[in-house]
């Protein structure tokens, strides 16, 4: 039998089956800079002089990393389905034991330990479609084109396997927006697909320029057959939402070229402007009318993880629309993320559940809701306050836990960037975690319009965080521009 990892030749050898080479894949730049990271913190704990006392990595999107904790009855819903004795614990609230003994009631035993498909197809579909019927105005939803999955990494994979034909020599092509989350390069790479990247324009709010995605689209079909428009709204790591006429571009640009619309709208629980509200595509498209309504094909993503719970839970669900319904019994053969963790669902059917004013729970979760909201503009309005009393620039936000400042590098730190192989916001981010022990990601980590450069800063920390991380950045980037000048 081969031996794993070993090598092997023609005279008998063992063949590796494993190939060492692969086990340690070359680092990403962000995955080389947090193992620097780690090392300066290595040796401030032994007592090496640094200008810093602290190491602050400050670039994530994960709100839970960051002390803001899940809905507590979301919490409180999954911690008595996983342990239903607490439904006679005293100190659980009345609404959260009955909330959870309704749940338990269509679980397989009654316990999430169980695979449960009937429960994720059903109960939790069902209470997804009347949340989105709420969230847009009454436009109708079918249980039955909703999909509960454990995340959108996975149903990523899952929906762009759909359009991907393994025996045409011509492959998929995928728009994927930059900036913009690398989970859908790397799904449609997964999925067969090539992915092609489409700028978003900076200059007008990081809106969705159709001009250069035709110009893309051309320039594409000489190497691939591009079928999916994927659009992130609300815009992450840019912090943006779209307006309703750029969507209703989207949708004539879709029409016109035959595309399927991805839209990955996980961040809409982020949007916090009042005068730039999320809408959704569906609804956009439903208000739009014939023929658009009925003929143009959208895959929606929500994500638990970017709302009221957290990440590491795994849930979410994605909609389908006019979509022909033959396709949709194809997730439950092959699709992977449609068999999810129950916990999560049970709380993504909590969050979705809504509860009615005249509830127990209700002021204590609106507050809950907001908080997060609020926080964030707050932050947005502290970073664009302190950006401004220095020469860094970045575009306003209205929804989104990351802001994407652009950084104009002089000619002589472009080229020792070139000479030691590093793309010059990478170089910038290493010598920035060298002088002040600020990590942040460099904008190639999320792709950006040739011949800019961007870092990414979390809004999410506590101001004070915040503010000591913005000020770093700012001396330092006067400092690196007067030292490169």
């Amino acid at each position: 039998m081969a031996a794993v990892g070993t090598s092997g030749d023609a005279s008998g050898s063992p063949a590796a089956l494993v190939n060492p080479s692969r086990w340690h894949p070359p680092l990403s730049p962000l995955q080389a800079l947090l193992e620097r990271a780690t090392t300066i913190e290595e040796e401030l704990a032994q007592g090496q002089d640094k200008p810093f006392t602290e190491v602050i990595c400050c670039y994530s999107g994960d709100a839970a990393a960051t002390g803001h904790q899940p809905l507590t009855i979301l919490q409180q819903v999954a911690a008595i389905c996983a342990y239903p004795t607490l439904l006679g614990a005293e100190d659980m609230p009345r609404e959260a034991k009955h909330r959870a003994g309704q749940i338990l009631q269509h679980l397989q035993g009654g316990s999430p330990g169980a695979y449960n498909l009937e429960y994720v197809t059903e109960r939790v579909a069902a209470t997804a479609a009347q949340y989105l019927a709420r969230r847009d105005g009454g436009v109708p939803s079918d249980p039955c084109c909703i999909f509960p999955c454990s995340g959108t990494a996975a149903a990523l994979v899952d929906t762009m396997s759909l359009l991907v034909d393994v025996t045409s020599a011509c492959p998929t092509g995928v728009l994927v927006p930059v900036p913009g989350p690398p989970v859908h390069a790397r799904a449609a790479g997964l999925a067969g697909a090539v992915a092609v990247p489409y700028p978003l324009a900076e200059e007008q709010g990081w809106a969705v320029d159709v001009g250069t995605v035709r110009q893309e689209l051309r320039r594409a079909r000489a190497r691939c057959h591009p079928k999916v428009l994927c659009v992130v709204n609300p815009g992450d790591p840019t912090g943006h939402v779209l307006s309703r006429q750029n969507m209703v571009d989207i949708i004539q640009l879709v029409a016109e070229e035959n595309l399927l619309l991805l839209a990955d709208e996980t961040e809409q629980d982020r949007a916090f402007d009042p005068d730039q509200p999320f809408v959704s595509f569906k609804r956009v498209l439903w208000e739009m009318g014939a023929p658009f309504s009925s003929t143009i094909q959208i895959i929606s993503f929500y994500s638990l993880s970017k709302a009221l719970g957290g990440g590491g839970f795994r849930a979410g669900f994605f909609e389908l629309v006019n979509i022909d319904p033959r396709v949709l019994k194809g997730f439950y053969t092959w699709g992977l993320s449609v068999y999810p963790c129950i916990v999560g669902q049970v709380m993504l059917e909590t969050a979705l559940d809504l509860p009615l004013p005249t509830e127990a729970s209700y002021p204590d979760r609106e507050e809950q809701r907001q908080r997060l909201c609020h926080h964030l503009a707050q932050q947005w309005q502290l970073l664009q306050e302190v950006l401004a009393q220095g020469s860094l620039r970045c575009q306003p936000g209205q929804g989104g836990a990351r802001a994407c400042p652009r950084l104009q590098l002089p000619p002589r730190a472009l080229r020792q960037a070139q000479e030691l192989g590093l793309e010059p916001d990478v170089f910038f981010c290493q010598q920035l975690l060298e002088a002040t022990g600020v990590l942040l990601a460099p904008g190639s980590e999320f792709g950006q319009a040739e011949g800019t450069q961007h870092v990414v800063v979390s809004l999410l920390p506590p101001a004070t965080t915040l503010l000591q991380v913005l000020l770093a950045l700012t001396h330092f980037y006067a400092t690196f521009i007067q030292d490169f000048s």
